[in-house]
């Protein structure tokens, strides 16, 4: 599992180079065999979570528990070796500020009938690439215009596909303020969900 192909480093390739192209910096494709969602379902299952705090700072909404930070072992380890490793490709350096290390790790559970997370922004910290992969479950990820929610867009995040979202340094977000605000809302039969994320307070 997490085998590194020309298969996989021009599926890579091709969509780094399409979503640094796009207005809005978020992109969708289908990527993970069933047996590597399976096996990171099965490392979520041996974590340990905590209710997330209900309102933010900002009065985000947060309806989930959390494993945070998740430990950085087994299937996890190597799927995040594989990101690491293709990101390398000499043809994709020129999007990243520097070499991404997926230091950031969140595993994210929501019951059905949860009321998800509002809509929000990624942390300035958080840089170049964010990586999100649903494992399981049937609710909508969506981007927005601005906080207030306007303009939603469904992005089709269903187990088996991964979704790449630019954070500050990636190539072309030239003012860090144009990170899109996101959320996840219609949870109807659960959902889990990891979060990879380049934290540049990390070292």
């Amino acid at each position: 599992m997490f085998d590194i192909t020309p298969q996989k480093q021009q599926k890579i390739t091709h969509f780094v180079k399409t979503l640094s192209k796009l207005e809005k910096q978020i992109i969708s494709f289908p990527y993970f065999t069933k047996k590597e969602i399976s096996g990171l379902v099965d490392y979520c299952n041996q974590l340990s979570f905590r209710e997330a705090i209900p309102l933010t700072k900002t009065d985000v909404v947060q309806d989930f528990s959390v494993c945070f930070p998740a430990p950085k072992i087994g299937l996890m380890k190597k799927c995040i070796n594989h990101f690491e490793q293709l990101f390398l490709d000499k043809n994709l350096k020129q999007f990243f500020s520097s070499s991404l290390i997926f230091n950031d790790i969140a595993v994210q559970k929501y019951r059905a009938g949860s009321s998800g997370i509002g809509v929000h922004r990624d942390g300035l910290r958080y840089r170049d690439l964010i990586l999100i992969i649903c494992l399981s479950g049937r609710s909508e990820f969506f981007v927005a215009n601005s906080r207030d929610g306007s303009n939603i867009e469904v992005i089709d995040d269903t187990p088996g596909r991964l979704v790449l979202m630019s954070g500050p340094g990636f190539k072309n977000l030239v003012n860090p303020d144009n990170r899109l605000f996101h959320g996840v809302k219609n949870i109807e039969n659960g959902r889990l969900s990891i979060g990879l994320r380049c934290n540049s307070r990390f070292h």
